[in-house]
């Protein structure tokens, strides 16, 4: 059949309308499919969110990375020592405990013999209210100590350990034998003594040093463990 220009016309542009529409619908599905593969949502609303519950639990129930699993500190101690250092220890722990029981002592000799001071000054005397220097020393050596020091001053230097005057600790005993002397004290620190001087005297704290004291001093002498 064949057609009129108008009519040809209206034929083309059906068929143009058609081409578009055609064209148009491509293009939408290869966007549609473009969209698909690239994962992007069509539909409106939270995206599913995947829980790593295994990482989770992990997370809560490992220690923290810089602290490591607490233990006892004496228990680990105990297993490390040896038998050697064990009984070192045990020797260490019996050695303080008689220091400590020596240095008590010395403050009880110290203590009985500011007890005597004022006690008069008599040859032979050894207590319980006169003395003589040896008789003073071994009265309070007794009294303090429970030990038996021998009634004469040059009996006494010959139980004593010697030492130097400047190991001297309270307790000790210093000796006078030069020129002539024979006389001991209690030494109370600080170059001090406790002593009985002689006749007409009282049992009284004296000097190590000085002009009579320097020209007869002898040496200081220990009893007890230093």
């Amino acid at each position: 059949m064949r057609l009129t220009p108008p009519a040809r016309w209206a034929d083309g542009l059906l068929r143009g309308r058609r081409l578009r529409a055609s064209v148009v619908g491509a293009v939408a599905l290869a966007l549609v499919a473009g969209l698909l593969l690239l994962g992007s949502p069509l539909t409106s609303g939270p995206a599913p969110v995947a829980v790593a519950a295994p990482a989770v639990e992990a997370a809560v129930t490992a220690p923290p990375p810089d602290r490591a699993p607490e233990r006892s500190i004496a228990s680990v101690d105990a297993r490390a020592r040896t038998p050697e250092e064990i009984k070192a220890d045990r020797k260490a722990s019996i050695r303080s405990s008689r220091m400590a029981a020596v240095r008590q002592m010395r403050t009880r000799i110290v203590q009985v013999a500011r007890k005597q001071i004022g006690d008069r000054y008599s040859a032979g005397r050894m207590g319980p209210d006169a003395f003589d220097c040896s008789g003073l020393t071994r009265y309070v050596y007794k009294m303090a100590t429970g030990k038996d020091l021998p009634h004469s001053s040059r009996a006494q230097y010959t139980k004593v350990k010697k030492i130097k005057k400047s190991q001297a600790q309270p307790g000790d005993l210093v000796f006078f034998f030069k020129n002539g002397a024979h006389h001991v004290g209690i030494y109370i620190g600080k170059n001090k003594m406790i002593d009985a001087p002689g006749v007409g005297g009282k049992v009284r704290v004296s000097p190590i040093t000085g002009s009579w004291w320097s020209r007869s001093y002898t040496g200081m002498g220990r009893i007890l463990p230093a």
